[in-house]
């Protein structure tokens, strides 16, 4: 037995040996490489070459960057990146086992994991000169790269060149130009809460995006606020004043000027959806850059729609056969990178949630027809609260198609709530429509969280594609250094395409006739709008019934586009009127006009059967003459006439 046992010492012996061996002979070439290495302090990205559609290069300077001075940036930015990030950095040469070990139990013991065991300078190698890939003889790559790198610069320097190579969000490099995209100020002008957003956020730059999601923000934030206090940065007193200074007080409205031209709000989205943290060198993208320039001129006035400055606009435009974003547009104003209202802000829908959450659920649980009776009158909130049509009026007895129509709202809370509230967001999340908290109000778009432009548009994709549904995207393909990802997943059947072909065939009856038609084109549209509340309106002085945002989502066989038109801010003057209301709708017929396939027009499909038919004291039945032609799921049309003619 003890012959055994030494036998297998001795090969887990000769085993440890020879893998130190190896480590150690792979670490002597790594050291020496790095020795001889140009380890000139330089920018930290490398450009990303991004094509449109057609494959054809677009640019590849779409970043957001100004190398700044350490002497020009702020001793609370220096010290909060030092606190949460390497807090022996002036120590240490580039590598710290003692840094290692320490994060190692602070992170066990705070069950936070603030504290990484990568120094400061290991950082700023892997930004510059290395991959993100997770190997051993990458990180005995760093450690060499690291240790040499401090042989040959100062800790200034060092800390200055890494502050300008660190990803901030979306396509914000650099210090300098994260301070100007949160605050609005310059780096040398950055307190206290400010610094320790910006040392907190680079852990995972995307997610920590304070304009996106706040609350995580401002705990990321407190977490580096305390590593400062640890540290000796701060005081007591300063700690528990910054402690409860929210981020939302800090933000910016605007910021960074910038030369931009129609690429700018389309090239923001895609590097927010790309995650630029990673290895990428070439994005694919939808981008139809006939539609974008059209967008770009739009939300310059080139048309004239505008008669306000201070008016503000976003713009989706889909297409229907890749799921692709062929353009956007999201703010009109084109010096600056702002907040994208066309995918940052979730936005109340109005009357544009009502066939998402009342009529399609209606026809796809029940199997309704746009021959449905529904009575519109006095209706009230399960809370008591009376429920008003846009005209103040009750019109009876009336057909889903004409409640849908003419956007009746007491038909539509009717309908949600027959159909239930679970139910009804069931239906509306398999197209990407989801709330965290839902109330009666949403049926006729009162949400309280809302949803962005891009993700309405989306929705109404799936009824334009008769109920399949994939999630949109500007993304065609990401490519890597070392591997690509396709943008191939396989849309899914989400609703019965009856219930979608019912929908597309009311929403047909919105503009049908009026100077919005389309000539050539099978044109389906939906618009909403929503209003301020009484203590808004009294507050501002705003005339009663005023409008705050007017929306539209149109579609045809092969593109959707939805349209927003409202204002940043509230004031007395800050209000749509009747014109700025139909804003939307000329923007509609402009790309629509330019931009959509001639026909377009759906075939009847097996399940649906059309009958000629009229209604008889508030029941459908069929007719031998003046009657019309209407849309049933087979199955649930009538077969019988009223009682004044002769039975079948």
């Amino acid at each position: 037995m003890k012959s055994i046992f030494k036998k297998i010492f001795f090969i887990i012996t000769i085993f440890i040996f020879a893998i130190s061996l190896i480590l150690t002979v792979a670490g002597a070439v790594l050291f020496y490489n790095a020795s001889k290495t140009d380890l000139t302090l330089k920018q930290g990205y490398n450009p990303i070459k991004i094509y449109d559609d057609n494959n054809n290069l677009i640019t590849t300077d779409s970043i957001y960057y100004n190398y700044t001075s350490i002497y020009d940036v702020s001793d609370y930015i220096k010290n909060a990146f030092i606190a949460v990030e390497d807090r022996d950095f002036y120590k240490h040469n580039g590598f710290s086992v003692k840094r290692i070990f320490k994060a190692m139990i602070n992170n066990i013991a705070n069950k936070n994991f603030t504290q990484g065991a990568s120094t400061i300078t290991q950082q700023y190698i892997k930004n510059v000169y290395l991959t993100n890939e997770k190997t051993i003889s990458r990180k005995i790559n760093e450690i060499a790269l690291a240790i040499e790198l401090e042989k040959r610069y100062t800790k200034d320097q060092i800390l200055e060149a890494y502050l300008n190579s660190i990803l901030f969000g979306g396509n914000i490099y650099g210090i300098d130009m994260a301070c100007r995209y949160y605050f609005n100020k310059s780096p040398k002008d950055i307190g206290i809460s400010e610094a320790c957003y910006l040392a907190g956020m680079i852990q995972a730059p995307n997610y920590y995006n304070a304009y996106k999601n706040l609350a995580d923000a401002d705990i990321r934030k407190n977490v580096v606020l305390k590593c400062m206090l640890e540290e000796g940065y701060i005081s007591d007193v300063e700690y528990l004043q910054q402690k409860d200074i929210s981020l939302k007080s800090l933000l910016a409205d605007k910021s960074i000027t910038v030369n931009q031209n129609y690429l700018a709000s389309y090239l923001d989205y895609i590097y927010d959806i790309a995650d630029t943290s990673y290895d990428i060198c070439e994005i694919y993208t939808y981008l139809d850059t006939d539609i974008q320039k059209e967008l770009y001129k739009i939300i310059n006035n080139s048309y004239g729609l505008f008669n306000d400055d201070n008016l503000n606009c976003a713009i989706v435009v889909l297409d229907n056969s890749t799921y692709g974003v062929k353009a956007l547009v999201g703010n009109r104003n084109t010096n600056q990178k702002v907040i994208n209202y066309a995918y940052d802000v979730k936005l109340q829908p109005g009357s544009t949630i009502k066939p998402i959450l009342d009529y399609a659920p209606a026809i796809e649980y029940f199997s309704y027809s746009p021959a449905t009776i529904i009575v519109d009158e006095l209706y009230y909130y399960h809370d008591g609260m009376q429920i008003h049509n846009y005209d103040h009026q009750y019109l009876g007895p009336i057909t889903l198609r004409k409640a849908l129509s003419d956007s009746r709202n007491v038909p539509a809370v009717k309908l949600f709530n027959e159909v239930g509230y679970e139910r009804a967001f069931e239906f509306a999340k398999k197209i990407g429509i989801d709330s965290s908290e839902i109330y009666e109000s949403d049926a006729i778009g009162g949400a309280k969280n809302g949803y962005s432009l891009l993700d309405l548009a989306n929705a109404y994709q799936a009824f334009a594609n008769l109920g399949y549904y994939k999630k949109a995207s500007g993304i065609k393909s990401l490519h890597y250094f070392s591997h690509t990802i396709n943008n191939d997943e396989k849309p899914k059947l989400q609703m019965k395409p009856t219930t979608a072909w019912l929908i597309n065939n009311m929403l047909h009856d919105v503009f049908k006739g009026s100077s919005y038609d389309l000539a050539d084109t099978y044109l389906m549209a939906k618009t909403g709008q929503t209003n301020y509340d009484a203590a808004t309106l009294e507050k501002y002085n705003i005339p009663y019934g005023a409008t705050k945002d007017s929306l539209l989502v149109a579609y045809t066989k092969d593109i959707t586009i939805a349209v927003w038109v409202g204002y940043n801010y509230i004031t007395s003057e800050n209000y749509l009127d009747r014109y700025k209301k139909n804003i939307p709708r000329n923007i509609m017929r402009i790309l629509m006009t330019k931009f959509s396939e001639p026909g377009g027009y759906y075939d009847e499909i097996e399940g649906i059967t059309k009958s000629y038919i009229t209604i008889y004291d508030n029941t459908c039945y069929l007719a031998k003459d003046n009657g019309y032609y209407e849309y049933f799921i087979t199955g649930t049309e009538p077969l019988s006439y009223p009682n004044f003619q002769e039975s079948i």
